[in-house]
């Protein structure tokens, strides 16, 4: 039976592993039964490929979509994702619903998640802000005799090298956008001003964020229509630890009122991400701390 509505992340050799547990996450959770999934494919082994379309999972070789120069490239393929997901219909055309999620996290809680869906069927572009009352440090500035001397936040890096100062100054403090998940109709006119502000990101700046930049442009500049989806969304734990629940089996963000958090997202977490024994101390809702890892089904 055909459906309307497509998962889509990316992979190569290095990140399989990742992958494969987001994949089985999904599958835990009965969204496949709704939901394709798709993989752009920047290297992955043959035998993974296998296990794959064994699995019925839609496999498409990732391009570059906007001219790169070489040498930003330097063989690094899987960079390739940082642009080819503003062009999503083009690899997997005719469905109504794309929901993009980075191989590094995995699905812990699906009514939440269904949020991204909600909002994307309202024409807009659904996406979660990294900003939370748990996040303490969402900027720094240095300081010099009171006054300040430098600037140090995502979007006033990222935007001043790929576009321009003068935007970088305007979106220094609006919150960064996390695009390891997002969520968008299929509606010509958002995807078009995404691949447009890819586009304007790849020319100047480091290829790696150049997707991040596009979004902030699409949706602070150009006013595309946003539904911005709260922290427990897509929980980065680098920022802060979740919490978890032992009688549920999930994870919760760390505050009151412990909503179960969406997506585990495991980005900054090189050695957890690498290593599925690494265990971290959790506190459970209850009070105690135990030793858990961050990763799916371990």
């Amino acid at each position: 039976m055909y459906k309307k509505k497509i998962i889509v992340s990316s992979s190569d050799s290095k990140y399989f592993h990742l992958l494969k547990e987001l994949y089985l996450s999904l599958k835990k959770n009965g969204l496949l039964d709704e939901f394709d999934f798709g993989v752009l494919d920047t290297g992955v082994r043959e035998d993974d490929l296998s296990y794959l379309r064994d699995n019925k999972v839609i496999i498409q070789k990732a391009i570059w979509n906007v001219d790169v120069p070489k040498y930003k490239i330097l063989g690094r393929d899987h960079l390739k994702t940082q642009v080819a997901r503003a062009f999503l219909p083009e690899y997997f055309p005719n469905y109504d619903v794309y929901i993009w999620l980075d191989a590094d996290m995995w699905l812990n809680d699906l009514k939440t998640f269904k949020l991204y869906e909600e909002g994307a069927m309202q024409n807009c572009i659904a996406i979660t802000p990294q900003s939370d009352r748990s996040y303490f440090n969402n900027a720094n500035v240095e300081w010099f005799l009171n006054f300040p001397l430098r600037v140090k936040t995502i979007n006033f890096k990222n935007i001043g090298k790929s576009v321009s100062k003068k935007l970088a100054k305007k979106y220094a403090f609006y919150s960064t956008l996390n695009a390891g998940a997002y969520a968008i109709s299929s509606n010509p006119d958002i995807w078009n001003c995404f691949q447009k502000n890819i586009k304007k990101a790849a020319k100047k700046g480091r290829i790696f964020g150049t997707d991040q930049v596009a979004l902030a442009l699409t949706i602070y500049e150009d006013k595309i229509p946003t539904q911005f989806l709260p922290a427990y969304c897509n929980w980065m734990c680098d920022f802060h630890l979740p919490i978890f629940d032992q009688k549920t089996e999930k994870f919760l963000e760390p505050y009151l009122p412990n909503h179960p958090l969406a997506l585990i997202h495991l980005a900054g977490l090189d050695e957890i991400r690498e290593n599925n024994n690494v265990k971290v101390d959790i506190k459970t809702k209850n009070g105690n701390i135990i030793k858990k890892s961050l990763r799916f089904n371990v």
